[in-house]
C-alpha cells in the first residue's frame, strides 16, 4: 500500500486547532468549523473621530478575539496570515484607497515578552497582498503594555506615548487590533496629521 507523503508528515507532526484543538493538517493553524465562524466579517460599523474614520472587521468576542490571545500572547506567531486576511476583507468592503499602510507599534516591553512586533507583522503580509507599500510611521516611547488597565488608564497612557519617526505623504491606512476606548487609535492619527498626512483611515481587526 502505498503512503502519502502528507499521511507521514501528520503523524510525525501532529498539528491542532488553535482555537478548539481539533487535529489539522500541519499547513493549518485552524480548523475548517473555526475559520468558518471567523470569515463572517466584516461587520457593518465605521466610527468617525475628529481625525479619523475607523473600520472594523468584527467584536472582541467568540472565535476572533481568541485569534488575536493567541496570536499576541500564545506564541502562535502563525496566525498574522489570517490576522491579515481580515484586515484586508475590510480594506475591500469600504475600497477607500490610500497610499501607504502604516501600523500602532509594539512597546518595548511588549516587544521583550512576545519576540516581535504584532502588528508590523501583519502590516507586512496585508501589504503584499494588496500591493500598497508599509512604512513604519509611528514608534512607540512607552515601556509598558495596556494589558489589564481600566478604561480611564488606557486614555491616560497612551497620552506622550507615540511619536512619529517618519515624514507620513497622502493618505495613510493605520491598522491596529483591538479598538477599546479609540485613545490609540485617536493618537496615532493625530500625530499623523500633524505631521503631514493628508488624510488618516483606521482598520481594526475587532472592537470591544
Amino acid at each position: 500500500m502505498k503512503i502519502h507523503p502528507m499521511q507521514i508528515i501528520e503523524t510525525i507532526f501532529p498539528n491542532s486547532c488553535v482555537i478548539c484543538g481539533e487535529l489539522i493538517s500541519p499547513l493549518k493553524v485552524l480548523c475548517e468549523n473555526c475559520e468558518a465562524k471567523l470569515m463572517q466579517g466584516p461587520i457593518p460599523l465605521v466610527e468617525r473621530t475628529k481625525w479619523c474614520e475607523v473600520y472594523f472587521y468584527g467584536r472582541y468576542e467568540s472565535v476572533l478575539k481568541d485569534l488575536i490571545l493567541a496570536y499576541k500572547n500564545g506564541g502562535h506567531w502563525r496566525l498574522h496570515r489570517i490576522l491579515a486576511k481580515v484586515l484586508i476583507e475590510t480594506m475591500r468592503r469600504y475600497s477607500t484607497p490610500f497610499s501607504a499602510l502604516t501600523w500602532v507599534p509594539s512597546s518595548f516591553k511588549a516587544l521583550e515578552e512576545r519576540g516581535f512586533d504584532t502588528m508590523k507583522m501583519i502590516a507586512r503580509a496585508v501589504s503584499k497582498t494588496i500591493n500598497v507599500r508599509y512604512v513604519s510611521l509611528i514608534e512607540s516611547t512607552s515601556s509598558t503594555t495596556k494589558r489589564g488597565m481600566k478604561k480611564k488608564e488606557r486614555i491616560e497612557s497612551v497620552r506622550g506615548a507615540f511619536k512619529t519617526k517618519n515624514k507620513p505623504e497622502g493618505t495613510i491606512a493605520l491598522i491596529d487590533d483591538v479598538y477599546t476606548t479609540g485613545s490609540t487609535i485617536r493618537e496615532c492619527s493625530k500625530l499623523l496629521l500633524q505631521a503631514g498626512a493628508e488624510k488618516i483611515i483606521a482598520y481594526c481587526i475587532a472592537k470591544a
